[in-house]
């Protein structure tokens, strides 16, 4: 006996739901992971300083993907009041201003074009400034998706998007192409989504306009070009998760 079509398309939803708050932690997880680090003085080692500003970077950029303007901007604001560290490398400090800047200019902005804009500076920022100094951070590689479906294909999405920050924080040209090239792949047809529901067409609209930028962002080679793109994909990821996350089950209008 097959299930009523009014169910099936509800529990699609919900499971587009439920990746995009997999894809995006809570805003719980987020302050937890923020309030675990130890507490931030100028006498931290410079190591200890880095890993703890590339963990509110991340935060940030999380919590900006979920559409979690409030988040994105509160963290921002923590990372631009964050102090020195005890030592900087030469040649540090003025990529470090400039991030502190792009953190102030998300901090305070209002519309999700302003904040993508900024958060997607700050991440270019990691990258010129660890260019400059002459270090390439080592992160692991994300893991790929060993779901098939639309599970498997929005965690393919965080993969790709994964790949690509740390394309422009390392800063890699072979990370970021790799993730340009994944966000490429499987695009999300319409026949796995429920037809005729009021979302599937912005749901649909969403995925082109993802694959269209992840063919900008193979395309670009700088770092200029990259953060366009990437402000640009960030914003649609934003958009497509702050719908989601209004449908609440099949008697939502």
């Amino acid at each position: 006996m097959k299930p009523p079509r009014a169910f099936v398309r509800w529990a699609v939803l919900v499971v587009l739901i439920s990746v995009a708050a997999a894809y995006a932690r809570s805003d719980e997880h987020l302050a937890e992971r923020s309030q675990a680090q130890p507490p931030l003085t100028p006498r931290l080692d410079r190591a200890a300083f880095m890993r703890q500003h590339f963990e509110l970077v991340t935060v940030v950029h999380e919590a900006l993907i979920r559409g979690d303007l409030t988040t994105a901007r509160r963290q921002a604001s923590v990372l631009a009041d964050r102090p020195d560290p005890q030592e900087l490398p030469p040649g540090a400090a003025p990529y470090l201003a400039s991030l502190r800047l792009a953190a102030r200019r998300a901090a305070a902005a209002v519309e999700l074009e302003d904040v993508a804009a900024a958060a997607s500076t700050m991440l270019a920022t990691c990258g010129d400034c660890h260019r400059a100094v002459g270090t390439m951070p080592a992160h692991a590689l994300p893991p790929s998706p060993a779901v098939g479906g639309q599970v498997g294909h929005m965690l393919a999405h965080q993969q790709a998007v994964d790949l690509m920050v740390q394309g422009l924080t390392v800063p890699s040209a072979w990370l970021w192409q790799s993730g340009a090239e994944a966000l490429e792949r499987a695009p999300l047809r319409g026949a796995i989504l429920p037809a005729g529901h009021k979302l599937t067409k912005d749901l649909l609209a969403a995925e082109q306009s993802v694959h269209h930028l992840a063919e900008q962002a193979r395309a670009a080679t700088d770092q200029r070009s990259r953060i366009f793109v990437y402000s640009e994909l960030v914003q649609s990821c934003a958009t497509c998760h702050s719908r989601l996350g209004g449908v609440s089950g099949p008697d939502k209008k």
